[in-house]
């Protein structure tokens, strides 16, 4: 009878043991009725800031020391001389844009909105493109290579009615130990190419109308190393102004 008794028993406990826990209840909270949605925007990532990429020079050429195509601001290397900053401006389509005030270096040893760049020492060749439309007398848009108001050389796209030119020219003046001279050659061209250069002890002055479609106008001994080139617009007291455009200027080797 004890026997009888223990098998169910047994079998209640092992049935009991395998069912599984019951998990206890969660209890949830509501939100009060009638209390307000959110309206806080659901946080977004932030994308870190991007650094600005910094401009850098383009490799020059072989054989060109220095270059500015003026496309904005002016390449690092000049040093103006009794700027002007009423008086020159960048255009549009690029070009350096100088108007020309009364004095001019070759009579009063100044000049307003002169642009100065070192020179190499040894050989080198200065170069520019220019538009120019000169009408009165002594107007000029010119390149220059410097030491002192005593010793320079300048080429230029000007106008002298009082010359054998009749007017519009090119000229390539000096002034050497204090004594001054020059070429010419007549020509109404309002774009020119303009170039001076130093090699084997020699100063030579070149035009072109096309690019480089060169000739000579003029040469002659140089002395001594020249410190700097440049250039510049003057009206030379004339009534009017005239302005000259600058589309490059180059300093390079022969």
């Amino acid at each position: 009878m004890k026997s009888t008794f223990l098998v169910p028993v047994l079998c209640a406990l092992v049935l009991l043991a395998c069912q599984p826990a019951q998990t206890p209840a969660i209890e949830t909270v509501a939100p009060p009725t009638g209390a307000p949605a959110s309206t806080t925007p659901i946080p977004t990532n932030t994308a870190l800031p991007t650094e600005t990429p910094k401009p850098t020079n383009t490799p020059l050429p072989a054989g060109i020391l220095f270059r500015d195509d003026f496309n904005g601001e002016l390449q690092p290397g000049w040093e103006w001389q009794d700027e002007n900053p009423g008086k020159w401006a960048f255009t549009d389509d690029g070009w350096l844009q100088i108007i020309g005030e009364h004095d001019s270096l070759l009579g009063e040893s100044r000049q307003t909105n002169l642009l100065w760049h070192s020179l190499p020492e040894g050989d080198f060749v200065i170069t520019v493109h220019l538009k120019t439309k000169p009408f009165e007398n002594f107007h000029q848009a010119a390149i220059f290579i410097y030491e002192d108001p005593e010793n320079y050389i300048t080429i230029n796209r000007g106008y002298c009615d009082l010359c054998p030119t009749g007017g519009n020219g090119i000229y390539m003046d000096y002034k050497i130990s204090g004594e001054v001279g020059g070429y010419k050659t007549a020509t109404d061209a309002e774009e020119v190419y303009l170039r001076l250069e130093s090699k084997d002890s020699t100063i030579s002055g070149y035009y072109a109308l096309s690019p480089d479609q060169w000739e000579r106008l003029g040469r002659f001994g140089n002395y001594f190393q020249f410190k700097k080139a440049g250039i510049g617009v003057s009206n030379a007291r004339a009534a009017n102004d005239v302005v000259g455009l600058f589309d490059y200027f180059e300093i390079s080797l022969p």
